[in-house]
């Protein structure tokens, strides 16, 4: 019988201070958990920026920064950057929300990877702005309704959602770029192999790489957790396919 255990990476006693049935203490979980299946807790720097995403450094138990809202990448370079300039190496990695990566930090996001900044960058995409009301963010998919698009997102007057594991995957200094789910069990073992992966990108020093996540908002979406893991399987996944979009990590 497999017994429930927390990961080594995880702080103790600390609470959980997310919405109920929010998906970030999953994403939280397992990062930590290929955290100390890769012994990286002593040579981490975790990098988190505003949204719900700056809450990383109340769970897991390494090195964060905090980042000014869009900057986790910029920051996340320069750290990498000092390091290696030392002859210090350390594992850094981005944790941020889909407002953060793909709209306000859309240049700081886009540029590393062009660069091929050696971090990786992890990106929840819930589909709005959670933690300041539930606005309409750059995934915001169509005919959504959010406190700044209360008739539905449209093209005409709003534009499309930006898909960030394919744009991110067309630069070329991207060495990795994949979309996950946190839905259902399988999923989330899906998710942490591929993460993993992303993570296993940066140690072998190939360059950026980029795991986006679709995540579960239930309180901005006014659904419950459970038609919340539904809406992503049966509604999300159709504008934000699950899968990887570049892999040279075998190259």
């Amino acid at each position: 019988m497999q017994v429930y255990s927390i990961p080594k990476s995880i702080k103790k006693n600390s609470k959980f201070t997310f919405c109920k049935g929010c998906d970030h203490g999953v994403a939280i979980k397992i990062i930590a958990e290929i955290i100390d299946e890769l012994n990286l807790k002593d040579d981490t720097i975790a990098i988190s920026s505003s949204g719900c995403s700056v809450l990383l450094y109340n769970f897991l138990d390494v090195d964060c920064l905090e980042a000014p809202h869009g900057r986790a990448c910029a920051v996340a370079t320069g750290v990498k950057r000092a390091h290696k300039a030392k002859k210090q190496p350390k594992f850094v990695f981005t944790y941020q929300g889909d407002g953060d990566f793909a709209s306000i930090g859309l240049g700081e996001s886009m540029h590393s990877a062009l660069r091929g900044e050696n971090i990786t960058a992890i990106c929840i995409n819930n589909t709005n702005y959670g933690m300041t009301g539930g606005q309409m963010g750059p995934t915001s998919v169509m005919g959504q309704l959010t406190t700044t698009s209360p008739l539905g997102r449209n093209e005409e007057y709003h534009g499309y959602p930006i898909k960030a594991a394919e744009q991110i995957a067309l630069c070329d200094g991207t060495q990795f770029s994949a979309r996950v789910a946190l839905y259902d069990v399988k999923n989330i073992l899906k998710a942490k192999n591929i993460i993993k992966k992303a993570f296993e990108c940066q140690l072998k020093n190939k360059g950026f790489s980029f795991v986006e996540i679709l995540s579960s908002c239930p309180t901005n979406w006014k659904l419950s957790p459970q038609d919340s893991h539904k809406k992503i399987a049966e509604e999300l996944t159709k504008t934000y396919p699950l899968d990887i979009f570049k892999d040279t990590t075998n190259d």
